[in-house]
């Protein structure tokens, strides 16, 4: 029985790992149908497996690792079950099977099934019908044939009093499990069926005796180990009141010094691989860029917030509010939209969570903080900050915030960017204009006088100050007066003269100087 610190720090099968190796199968648990997990230092199979995906699960890889049992609590789910690997682990007895109604293939090399398992783990297995291949070669019970016949082992090798290997056990596997097809990779003959059945109640006896020699052995071994410990604290009490003794005359211990194979040997060497990889891990980790998701972006949006805040009224007492924007963000002053109101536009980023945005407005300035930075403006007039309002469009994510002003009609921003933009309309119209004149000048293969110009030019701005006073831009032909008139008289032609201009006629004349008109009869001349 392990305890509950023992079962605390067993490493068996969790919900992480599970979703890591069904990558396969777009990490999902419970449609699962293979499975490997080898190699991961297990110690339990676990409740998880069973009860996120035992009843879908037809292979279950669980090769080289450190179970020592085969626990009917964890394998009761598994009713689809097909193949299940459990080599190369530390199982003493087969159990927990007979709710596995499906299992076909069963692999349990090299574990500990000793013969005085053997019959139960049998007993288990003859539960299972459909069993059709089963390994069992690399046990304490089984008989290695092939090294007998190379003179490695004999038959029978006694290491203390222990029995090592059987040379029955084979066919008492096969007499005792009708359905078995093949056993160890080897197909199961008719023929070897028959024969191991006849010689099945030997093989009974035979095993019984050898169980019983087995736990002979077992105390010898027992006894043995009680007298070596009581020898070495002996020696350690000797060694305490002995003053000359020093410790380092003791035998350093080899690192390339083998160990037993035993299941105790490899849960500890198992224990200690599995401490150096999750060192490893951590170290890997640590060099990972770090991960941050909501939960740690509200966090730090809440401690950014409260010092901005703190900030704030600290400058407020001084008097002075300093204008940043951390996030280089883009934003633009309105105050045309909607008369009496600053609105303030800010583009956020469309799919940014508006729990990362907290809006301040003070009377002479705004303080926004988006995603732990701060936007912080001076306003162009005096708001009304309890009654101002924060929207957002749901289509670009842009922040829109509407602030009232104390004043309706202070509206100084909206006159110089007029001002602004006036003037620069001018300088851009007068420049095309002077530009224009001077090119279609050149294509003409005429000089034209820069008083010339500069009359042009003057039409040009009294064309631009009556479009600006009527409020509107002029579009298309538009006829002006006191610059073209429709009849030419005596005082219509001393003003064309001072502007260069001369009336022409688009009559066309003969060589003698006789008007021609064109003809509008509809007769068609005669074919020659």
């Amino acid at each position: 029985m392990m305890g509950d610190s023992d079962l605390s720090n067993r490493r068996d099968i969790t919900l992480a790992l599970l979703r890591k190796r069904s990558e396969h199968n777009e990490n999902l648990v419970s449609t699962l149908e293979e499975l490997a997990l080898h190699q991961e230092e297990l110690e339990a199979i676990g409740p998880v497996l069973g009860r996120t995906c035992g009843k879908t699960l037809k292979i279950l890889l669980l090769q080289n690792n450190v179970i020592s049992r085969m626990d009917p609590a964890e394998l009761r789910f598994f009713k689809r079950l097909e193949y299940l690997n459990l080599a190369l682990n530390n199982i003493k007895r087969v159990e927990g099977l007979e709710r596995c109604e499906c299992l076909r293939k069963l692999d349990l090399t090299l574990n500990f099934i000793d013969v005085e398992d053997l019959e139960r783990s049998v007993d288990e297995l003859l539960e299972v019908q459909n069993l059709k291949e089963l390994y069992l070669m690399g046990n304490p019970c089984c008989y290695d044939e092939t090294h007998v016949e190379a003179g490695k082992i004999s038959q029978q090798e006694q290491v203390g009093g222990a029995i090592k290997g059987w040379a029955g056990c084979r066919p008492y596997v096969i007499a005792r499990l009708p359905q078995l097809e093949s056993l160890d990779g080897k197909e199961v003959a008719r023929s070897e069926r028959i024969a191991a059945r006849q010689r099945l109640s030997k093989l009974t006896s035979e095993l019984c005796g050898l169980v019983q020699e087995r736990r002979k052995g077992e105390v010898f071994a027992k006894e043995k180990s009680c007298r070596k410990l009581e020898l070495e604290t002996a020696t350690i009490a000797e060694c305490a009141t002995d003053v000359s003794y020093d410790r380092e005359d003791e035998n350093p211990i080899d690192d390339n010094e083998l160990t037993t194979h035993s299941p105790s040997v490899r849960a500890r060497i198992s224990r200690e691989m599995a401490t150096q990889r999750e060192a490893k891990d951590s170290k890997e980790r640590a060099n990972l860029p770090r991960y941050r998701g909501e939960k740690e972006f509200d966090n730090e949006q809440k401690e950014a917030v409260q010092r901005a805040r703190e900030r704030e009224a600290k400058l407020e007492e001084n008097g002075e509010i300093r204008q940043c924007n951390e996030g280089k963000l883009t934003f633009a002053f309105d105050e045309s939209t909607v008369p009496g109101s600053i609105l303030l536009f800010v583009d956020v980023q469309r799919y940014l969570s508006t729990s990362l945005i907290d809006v301040d407005v003070h009377p002479t300035y705004i303080s926004i903080v988006i995603k732990s930075k701060i936007l912080r403006l001076t306003l162009p007039a005096e708001v009304k900050a309890e009654k101002a309002e924060a929207e957002r469009s749901t289509v670009t994510g842009k922040l829109v915030v509407t602030m009232p002003k104390v004043d309706p009609e202070e509206n100084m921003l909206a006159v110089r960017a007029a001002e602004r933009a006036r003037e620069r309309q001018n300088d851009a119209t007068r420049v095309t204009v002077d530009e224009g004149v001077l090119r279609a000048g050149r294509k003409g293969n005429k000089t034209i006088s820069s008083r010339k110009v500069g009359r042009i030019g003057l039409a040009s701005d009294m064309l631009h100050d009556a479009s600006t006073a009527a409020g509107t831009r002029l579009k298309g032909a538009v006829r002006i007066d006191d610059l073209v008139r429709g009849k030419c008289n005596e005082e219509d032609r001393s003003r064309n003269e001072s502007f260069d201009m001369k009336a022409l006629s688009s009559r066309r004349k003969d060589l003698q100087g006789h008007d021609v008109y064109d003809s509008d009869d509809d007769v068609p001349p005669p074919l020659l």
